[in-house]
């Protein structure tokens, strides 16, 4: 009987040893997000203006066009990034870096010889090389010039590149995407996260399409310099901006951590109590041991014993405190970070049916927009409910003897 459970014990234990590693590497996977505030909008149209009407003006409305020139209307896209610059002049100091990208999934490319694909089209404008890319297989990424100036340049992934040119290599080589011909200037490393709906990808600047095609989705990325405040200001500027999602990685990768953290914060209260209750158990140990003393020496010889008994149970008891008191705090800090879930009325019980359902609303919108990084870090959440609470069932009965051992008189 006593082999059958110890047995038990150590598949426990192995099991116990491979869920947290693979908790671990998810928790790692996390916390490795990027800390940046995105802000996801549908985008406005940027297609080029209609041009007015054919006929060619006379009479007065001739000589009007000539007292005041022949000014033409911008296009949507010049006027579009212009009031991107005008935001970025305005929050200028907020943030370290600043990108803006366009989503526009299944568009179709095309090669001379006869080779064809679907690919997620990504266009971005901004600062590139400030946010971490993708890993390069071959060539090189886009040049800072590149997009400034709307070169017709492309970085395809190494799936991509099998599909449309069968080879993986194929730097220098073109294809013809929504009218406008391309060249291949780089290949990065293939990396479908979970949620993503293409399988191929691509990266070309925004400015490079003469006629800017129906996007599905834009979001800005921000670096920003400060803490939550800042990032709370930029929110602000960019849903005045663009109506919009604003995305802080920063609380969706600590919204991910949540039931590790609440895992480890139980973990640590129980062996806090358990902790308290040896100590209590150690400390009545040592009284009694001192009073033993009293029988053999007088008081006065054995000061320093009984001071040292004193300093040995205080501290039991202090690091019993101590830990309960950090777990507690840790889980606490979840109010700090997520401040919107906090009633403006704590004990009122209509405010906190207002605090929740106002949260809920606002989580259950008819339309999500969704980046990939936040899709990512969703998933990662995903994954660790259900092997933080195996790991919680799983310690549930160790901890449960343990206190039952440790109770024993």
């Amino acid at each position: 009987m006593a082999k059958w459970s110890w047995n038990m014990s150590t598949k426990r234990v192995i099991a116990l040893l491979l869920l947290g590693l693979l908790a671990g590497f998810l928790g790692f996977k996390a916390a490795r997000a990027p800390a940046m505030l995105q802000h996801a909008f549908l985008p406005p149209a940027l297609g080029e203006p209609a041009g007015g009407q054919d006929a060619e003006p006379d009479g007065e409305e001739a000589r009007a066009n000539q007292e005041e020139g022949t000014r033409q209307e911008e296009p949507p896209l010049t006027l579009f990034l212009r009031s991107w610059e005008n935001l970025l002049e305005e929050t200028e100091g907020a943030y370290t870096a600043a990108l803006l990208r366009a989503h526009l999934p299944k568009a179709q490319l095309a090669t001379a010889d006869g080779g064809s694909a679907q690919a997620e089209l990504t266009a971005v404008y901004g600062q590139l090389h400030t946010f971490k890319p993708a890993v390069l297989v071959s060539g090189r990424r886009l040049y800072q010039e590149e997009a400034d100036d709307g070169s017709p340049s492309a970085v395809i992934d190494e799936a991509l590149a099998i599909a449309l040119f069968r080879q993986g290599e194929p730097v220098g080589m073109r294809f013809t995407l929504l009218g406008r011909e391309f060249t291949v200037v780089g290949v990065v490393r293939h990396s479908r996260l979970p949620g993503e709906r293409a399988e191929y990808g691509l990266e070309v600047p925004l400015k490079a399409f003469k006629s800017q095609p129906a996007w599905e989705m834009m979001s800005a990325s921000f670096l920003p310099k400060g803490g939550s405040g800042t990032r709370s200001g930029l929110a602000g500027a960019l849903g005045a901006w663009q109506p919009g999602q604003s995305i802080d990685l920063v609380k969706e990768s600590y919204r991910a951590l949540l039931p590790l953290r609440v895992l480890l914060c139980g973990l640590g209260a129980a062996l806090a109590v358990i902790g308290l209750r040896l100590a209590w158990r150690v400390s009545a140990g040592l009284v009694h041991r001192a009073k033993g003393w009293l029988d053999r020496q007088y008081a006065a010889r054995l000061l320093h014993r009984f001071i040292l008994v004193g300093l040995a149970i205080a501290l039991m008891f202090l690091a019993g405190l101590a830990l309960l008191l950090f777990a507690f705090t840790q889980l606490l800090e979840v109010v700090y970070v997520f401040p919107e879930w906090v009633p403006a009325i704590l004990v009122e019980p209509r405010e906190i049916s207002r605090t929740f359902w106002e949260n809920q609303a606002a989580a259950s919108a008819l339309l999500s927009l969704r980046t990939r990084e936040l899709l990512y870090l969703q998933s990662l959440r995903g994954w660790l409910s259900p092997l933080a609470l195996l790991m919680a069932g799983l310690l549930i009965t160790p901890l449960s003897r343990l206190y039952a051992a440790v109770k024993k008189d």
